[in-house]
């Protein structure tokens, strides 16, 4: 098919949880549309479905997830939307009137065109080294959840959490309820911090309360259930020889456990934009995030983006982004007239609103402060897919080199994950990134593949 044929879809949407959900929803009936995603079913991480084959009694019960698995409910019966599920998208660049996404089922490479492109695709873990976390059972906490969510397994015996964002009572409470035994839960700020953190935001505060009274609620089950729950003790180590068999706080004490869980916070999945060209800017803690205009426009034409692409804030903000950039498309389309669309955007406009408040708060209570890369061993590996050292990039930043200049001297950032866990700690360590990007150049894939099935691409 060459550029100026008819695309094959009016809209692709990258990306299947709350925001790319919400996007469909929101648009009306006769698009031809899309949703592309690496899970088989959709959901996202916060709703990540058991296989079909598999049956979890009580998934993900509780108040907090009835409004988003309504949402994925009314998604999943949508006529108009084609389901490409367990599905990578490698890159997509420009073509004619639209854009040329090439896409990845794991048996091979093929390409899909569409007028126009919306990326959602949600944020991940935020890597922190430390001596030993390359062992087996060393994890994040969104990873302990993806075994708890989907199957209501336990990748361990006994858990141990660390981190500073409070996700980790959750990730905990979710484990423990699973079946699994919780080692201990620590925190590296003191717990004045969050209490100050939380009055210098009274009114968000107070319009939050359930949501804060729950995480205290998830505290105390934890503690009544004989989890010890630490504060002012970051982890500063993982103990073991051929795998976790313990975890080292900041005080000299060592948590018995087979696995460690951390979480000091997300970062967006900014690749695929990166590689598109659209513009981005740095977020916090790190990484980058996709700008926008208040439709969810981005910086090329027919491209959008949404949810924690944009910086990461929560489901609830993710959909009403999502429902933006929808009704966006749809004005772009000629389908919806734009008073109709500014109309239908008000209610969605103040939750978001709603919702960028309470992320806000969470950020400041979860921020990790300087993160310790500047005092680790030398030995310790921060590239884990091409063993780097921190001592191998001190060794190349010692001799004035940028981000590019150590990913050469070093192979820092060439691996399958091509830096998404370790370019944030090369650039914390360079110093301020808060006024433009100059981190990794992306380059295609923006995901992992066989090369064999790049040479067998039509």
């Amino acid at each position: 098919m060459n550029d100026d044929a008819r695309p094959d879809y009016d809209l692709a949407v990258v990306g299947a949880g709350p925001a790319g959900q919400a996007a469909c929803l929101a648009l009306p009936d006769g698009p031809r549309i899309v949703v592309i995603d690496e899970q088989l079913r959709p959901g996202g991480q916060i709703l990540r479905q058991p296989p079909r084959a598999f049956s979890v009694r009580g998934w993900l019960e509780g108040a907090e997830y009835r409004r988003l698995k309504a949402r994925l409910a009314a998604f999943e019966s949508l006529e108009s939307v084609e389901w490409l599920g367990g599905c990578s998208v490698l890159g997509a660049r420009e073509a004619g009137e639209g854009w040329r996404l090439a896409l990845s089922d794991g048996g091979g490479v093929r390409e899909v065109t569409a007028r126009r492109v919306l990326i959602a695709t949600g944020c991940y873990d935020m890597a922190v080294p430390l001596p030993g976390w390359t062992l087996p059972g060393a994890m994040s906490a969104g990873g302990v959840q993806a075994f708890v969510k989907s199957q209501m397994l336990a990748p361990g015996h006994r858990i141990a959490f660390a981190g500073s964002h409070p996700l980790q009572l959750l990730a905990a409470d979710q484990l423990r309820k699973a079946g699994g035994t919780v080692a201990a839960v620590a925190f590296s700020q003191p717990f004045r911090r969050f209490v100050l953190k939380a009055l210098g935001r009274p009114w968000t505060a107070l319009t939050n309360l359930p949501r804060l009274m729950s995480v205290l609620l998830m505290g105390w089950r934890l503690r009544a259930a004989g989890v010890p729950i630490h504060f002012s003790r970051a982890p500063t180590a993982v103990e073991g020889r051929d795998r976790v068999q313990g975890l080292r706080l900041e005080d000299g004490a060592v948590v018995a456990c087979d696995a460690a869980a951390f979480c000091f916070g997300f970062l967006p999945q900014s690749d695929l934009p990166r590689a598109m060209g659209l513009a981005v800017r740095p977020a916090r803690p790190g990484g980058w995030k996709a700008c926008h205009d208040a439709w969810m426009r981005a910086s090329r034409p027919g491209a959008y983006v949404a949810g924690e692409t944009t910086g990461v804030k929560g489901a609830d903000a993710a959909a009403a982004e999502g429902a933006l950039a929808g009704l966006a498309v749809a004005v772009d389309m000629g389908v919806l007239p734009l008073r109709e669309a500014v109309r239908r955007a008000a209610p969605v406009r103040r939750a978001r609103a709603r919702a960028l408040r309470f992320a806000a708060l969470l950020e400041a209570v979860a921020d990790p402060g300087p993160l310790p890369d500047r005092d680790l061993p030398a030995d310790t590996i921060v590239c884990r897919c091409e063993d780097v050292t921190m001592g191998d990039l001190r060794a190349a930043l010692a001799i004035g080199a940028d981000a590019g200049g150590v990913k050469l001297a070093t192979r820092c950032g060439m691996g399958v994950c091509q830096g998404r866990n370790c370019e944030h700690g090369l650039l914390a360590l360079l110093g301020d990134v808060s006024t433009e990007p100059h981190g990794f150049t992306p380059r295609f894939p923006a995901r992992p593949i066989r090369i064999g099935d790049l040479l067998a691409e039509d």
